[in-house]
């Protein structure tokens, strides 16, 4: 069947990197959806002491590698990142790609990639719509965002599910279907999670832990 006449639009000239990365009052930002999430340290305190240390590692060690070419990236900036609930603030390393040009921000698993406010206050909203209403849970967030997180996020805990466990098998681990329980999304995401190949170093936040993992495939689907 034919497709219908589309009209020829002018392309839009790809805006440099001083563009993407000028944010309010000139301050620069990543791009969205462009976060590596690694572990950092179990907390801000931590994350603030021994940070840049570890970066610098794993930079010198060629651990961060760009999803499109492999090729080892280099550090390109970094930006203030504030946690909403807290009030905290920490800085976050942006790395580059010379070759495909494209940066990504380097956040402790303790952050979801474009939220406001921490995995921790987010996962229990999460853990708690399961079985209250919004209005019953306690949280710094509004009600809306609380409705939002629920719908959202429980979305990509569903997802992860599925990622994970063709993950798990793919490194060579037995995933029991028989042996998951279903129930709410973020129970099933913890048992999947204990089904791991190997364990692995993480701030406590089962988001977060799930987002270390998603982050070992090719797409970084994370929550």
């Amino acid at each position: 069947m034919c497709q219908p006449e589309q009209k020829l639009t002018k392309k839009k000239e790809r805006p440099t990197h001083r563009q993407r990365f000028r944010g309010e009052n000139g301050v620069k930002a990543p791009p969205k959806n462009m976060s590596i999430v690694l572990f950092l340290g179990q907390n801000v305190k931590e994350y603030s002491n021994n940070s840049e240390e570890m970066v610098k590692q794993l930079i010198s060690e060629g651990a961060i590698r760009c999803e499109t070419c492999l090729l080892p990236m280099s550090r390109h900036s970094s930006y203030e990142r504030g946690i909403k609930e807290t009030g905290q603030r920490i800085m976050v390393t942006v790395v580059w790609c010379s070759k495909c040009k494209v940066w990504h921000a380097l956040l402790p698993d303790f952050l979801l990639p474009n939220k406001h406010y921490s995995g921790n206050e987010i996962e229990s909203v999460i853990i708690d719509s399961a079985s209250n209403p919004v209005l019953q849970i306690e949280t710094e967030a509004s009600e809306a965002t609380a409705r939002r997180w629920a719908k959202q996020v429980g979305e990509r805990v569903r997802r992860a599910v599925g990622i994970l466990k063709f993950l798990f098998r793919r490194a060579g681990q037995a995933v029991s279907e028989a042996a998951i329980n279903e129930g709410p999304c973020y129970s099933e995401l913890e048992q999947v999670l204990e089904m791991a190949p190997s364990p692995i170093k993480y701030s406590g936040n089962k988001l977060g832990l799930a987002n270390l993992w998603l982050g070992t495939d090719d797409m970084k689907a994370y929550i």
